[in-house]
This record gives structure tokens, sequence and C-alpha cells, in this order.
């Protein structure tokens, strides 16, 4: 569904799509292999990536992502690079949106 929300004709649809990805990274990211982020958290150990979210990350958002980032639309560009620099793990905080296509 989210992948085909990245062509709807609403500019507003798109880029909440992209915040949306932000999130599932977030919780992609954190989710084991076994049991539950819940368990995870309970028993204090560390989080990381299982294989398999991170190909889905690797193999299913970030295309999305990439897509979005070139939309005509200058939001949707924003949320979208914001997106993909948070699943990199590159920091944005401060700086300049870039309205250039």
């Amino acid at each position: 569904m989210m992948e085909t929300l990245t062509r709807d004709d609403i500019p507003n649809i798109r880029f909440n799509v992209a915040k949306t990805y932000a999130v599932l990274i977030g919780v992609l990211r954190r989710l084991p292999e076994e049991g539950t982020i819940y368990s995870l958290e309970q028993s204090k150990a560390p989080f990381s990536a299982s294989p398999r979210c991170q190909q889905l990350i690797e193999e299913r958002v970030m295309p999305s992502l990439e897509k979005l980032q070139k939309d005509d639309d200058v939001d949707v560009r924003y949320f979208a690079t914001t997106a993909a620099a948070a699943a990199s793990g590159a920091a944005v905080a401060g700086e300049p949106m870039n309205t250039s296509p």
C-alpha cells in the first residue's frame, strides 16, 4: 500500500508516506529476529535490525524514498530526504530545506 501511495496525485499524501517510512524504519531497526520489541526492552538487551528487516529496508523502503526525493513537490522531497538520512544514520537536524528538484 505504501508503495502505491508514493504515486498519489496529492502531495500531502506523498509527504505523509515519507514521514511514515521514517517511523517504519525506526521500528524495523528495532525488531528482533525472534520475540518482540517489548521483550527486548524489558531485558534491556541492545537493539539491532534483524537481517530480514534490514533487507526489507534496503529493498523496499529505500527505493521508494529515493523516488520521493526526486518529487516535484518541495515538501515531499524534504520529508523523503529526512527519512532517508535517518535510515542511513546521517544527521539532518538544523539543515536548511533543499528546494531544488
